[in-house]
């Protein structure tokens, strides 16, 4: 083959194959659009992260605000027993049934522990109070700033995790004023 037609048919091939003018270039590519396709996973698993705390605490909120409905109701059906929801006995004298009834009382007693127990199995280690507040908005957990004035108030506390990502439990507060 002669000189000029081994030039002609170089002339030809790259005419034919460009993409190897410049070696490389693919990978460039390739690594770039790798990196942004990563970004974009991230992203959307921020934003996935953040869908599931928000649905776990609004999960939360409805569980409390059931909660706290259901106890308004039992203070409502024994209102004899007020006092026994707001000053809670430490244990539950006996267990009422059908064959031996409560007095008011006991019944309160038993009603309240019972509302306790599944509050805190429903929602991880949640604490619930029956207080009178003239501020109702108010109180944390362990102190729930009830003034012993005002309307009677049945406020739920618990932890849960922080929105701003920081990684600490955020406090968080149920409160339903009873008319």
């Amino acid at each position: 083959m002669t000189h000029l037609k081994v030039k002609e048919r170089r002339k030809n091939h790259r005419a034919l194959f460009p993409q190897q003018l410049s070696p490389g270039f693919s990978l460039l590519e390739v690594l770039i659009a790798t990196t942004v396709f990563s970004l974009g996973l991230a992203g959307f698993a921020g934003l996935l992260l953040s869908s599931m705390i928000g649905s776990a605490q609004a999960r939360n909120e409805g569980i409390a605000s059931m909660a706290a409905a259901s106890l308004a109701e039992q203070i409502r059906l024994n209102t004899v027993a007020l006092d026994r929801y707001l000053y809670p006995t430490e244990s539950v004298s006996r267990i009422c049934d059908g064959n031996q009834p409560c007095t008011p009382e006991q019944q309160a007693d038993f009603d309240f522990r019972l509302w306790q127990l599944e509050l805190a199995d429903r929602i991880r280690n949640a604490r619930g109070l029956v207080c009178r507040d003239g501020t109702p908005e108010d109180g944390v957990e362990g102190n729930g700033h009830c003034d012993g004035t005002g309307p009677l108030v049945i406020k739920i506390f618990w932890q849960g995790p922080s929105t701003d990502g920081n990684g600490e439990a955020r406090q968080h507060r149920f409160t339903l004023q009873l008319a």
